[in-house]
């Protein structure tokens, strides 16, 4: 089974190092990269979240025609679940099992800082609230500044999103939230309940924001877990 992952915002393919190893032969994790950082530092960001969809829809429906999953992390967690709702809305084969973790349902008003009007210091301050600045990228003053820029262009992407009305989709769900999250509570995590019409689960993790950086062998151990209840339908 495939596992392909969707990074936060202001983050990476590289967030999701040493998943495969983690989860073992039998998953093929397929990290996807937005473009604008590490290997693609050379192309342009997107800002709009139906242009990165054609994108990601034309470059992944390949991969998507045998068994596979999909985690999203925060703003990937959006894009793992809207890129979803377009492969159902066309036919195609649904996914075993679609995780979404430390991401609000698509449903509710949006929680992040808005960064058409914050600040760069804002910015700063917001991400270093949740822990997302690596002590090594806070001593660097151009490694920050380039850091912001990517969350900002990021959180843009994330403001286009089309707010829309649950619509229910035929796969299993789990949301996985951390005990700290600000952004997740345990009241907005159930609310992703009304966007699938199979069985839905909330996973409760130690940490914050970042719970799978945090603690990355308990998120795949959990993950691991829950893939194998997949693979028993197919």
């Amino acid at each position: 089974m495939r596992l392909f992952c969707f990074h936060h915002a202001g983050g990476a393919a590289s967030s999701f190092a040493g998943w495969q190893e983690g989860l073992g032969e039998s998953v093929t994790v397929v990290p996807v990269q937005l473009p604008g950082r590490e290997r693609r530092i050379r192309q342009p960001r997107f800002r709009d979240f139906g242009r990165l969809l054609d994108e990601l829809d034309e470059q992944l429906a390949p991969l998507m025609e045998g068994h596979y999953a999909v985690y999203g992390h925060s703003l990937g967690g959006l894009i793992a679940h809207e890129l979803i709702r377009r492969v159902v809305a066309t036919g195609r084969r649904a996914p075993e099992l679609l995780m979404v973790g430390a991401c609000a349902p698509p449903h509710l008003p949006r929680a992040a800082v808005a960064p058409q009007h914050a600040s760069d210091a804002e910015l700063t301050s917001w991400m270093r609230g949740l822990g997302g600045v690596p002590d090594r990228v806070a001593r660097h003053p151009d490694w920050l500044r380039r850091s912001v820029d990517l969350l900002r262009d990021d959180l843009c992407l994330a403001h286009s999103h089309p707010r829309h009305p649950a619509v229910p989709l035929p796969v299993p769900l789990r949301v996985l939230a951390a005990q700290d999250d600000p952004l997740l509570t345990p009241a907005q995590a159930r609310g992703w309940s009304g966007h699938t019409s199979h069985d839905f689960r909330v996973h409760t993790l130690p940490g914050g924001h970042f719970f799978h950086r945090e603690y990355p062998e308990t998120t795949l151990r959990v993950i691991s877990q829950l893939l194998p209840v997949a693979t028993e339908r197919v």
